[in-house]
């Protein structure tokens, strides 16, 4: 039988290599900036942190999920109408009852994460003194990279292909939310513990380490740490002892097929 819980986690996001959120756009000579918000502030987007947990999610599902099940629910060609009709008739996986698919949307709200307002205060000059100094260290948050576009096959540069970006400086704190809905069935033998996919998710989270642009030369590399854990507008504290229950997920095809009978 599945329950609906009511799910609110707060985390902090702390960066120990440069990191990047582009914009897409150009600004002067730069090629690629990165996200501000409208005080000019960096921030790490909600919906980049939504994807980068559900690759990890989707990592460890295919570890434990039925496979056939799996590979039917997850639709991987739009345009493929057998397997679209696949997804309606099959049994949710963790990770839409998570992430939502293209047949039912997620209820799980990923916000983005900010600077705390002691990091804001150290940017704006401490906040104190004359308005023209408030905001004066604003640009201090970001350095400047020149990098060039290799041909993989000759593994040299290509002529003409010199490019900037801009990149947010190392041991950047951010404080973000997540708040919503998770529809799951509970895990049998854990006394007041999670849903399956609660604990697939909060395992997802811990196994963060990069983000953004530029992973595979080493950037984006961060530190998330959980601070708090509220289901059903209760605090759980002991969150972390049900990592020792992920074995658990791999009951969940059979769990699915009880919670139809019922």
């Amino acid at each position: 039988m599945t329950r609906i819980d009511r799910i609110h986690l707060t985390y902090t996001l702390t960066f120990l290599t440069p990191f990047h959120f582009g914009t897409g756009l150009r600004e002067g000579l730069l090629d690629r900036t990165v996200v501000r918000d409208k005080g000019e502030y960096l921030y790490v987007p909600g919906s980049t942190l939504k994807g980068t947990v559900r690759e990890h999610c989707e990592r460890l599902a295919r570890l434990y999920e039925d496979k056939e099940s799996d590979v039917r629910t997850r639709v991987t060609d739009l345009h493929d109408e057998k397997k679209a009709l696949w997804g309606l008739s099959q049994t949710s996986t963790m990770i839409t009852r998570i992430f939502g698919s293209q047949q039912q949307p997620g209820h799980l709200f990923f916000n983005d994460a900010r600077l705390s307002d002691e990091e804001r205060a150290l940017f704006d000059g401490g906040g104190e003194g004359s308005s023209s100094i408030v905001g004066k260290y604003k640009s201090v948050q970001t350095d400047i990279y020149t990098q060039v576009r290799l041909d993989r096959p000759t593994r040299t540069s290509v002529p003409g292909a010199l490019f900037t970006s801009e990149f947010g400086i190392r041991n950047l704190a951010f404080e973000g939310s997540i708040e919503g809905w998770l529809e799951c069935t509970p895990i049998k033998g854990i006394a007041e513990g999670p849903t399956y996919s609660l604990l697939l998710f909060l395992a997802g989270m811990h196994l963060l380490d990069a983000i953004g642009g530029n992973k595979s030369t080493g950037k984006g590399r961060c530190s998330l740490k959980i601070i708090a854990l509220t289901v059903n507008d209760e605090g759980r504290p002991d969150w972390q002892s049900w990592f020792n229950y992920l074995d658990a997920l791999a009951s969940y095809a059979n769990a699915t097929l009880e919670e139809g009978r019922v």
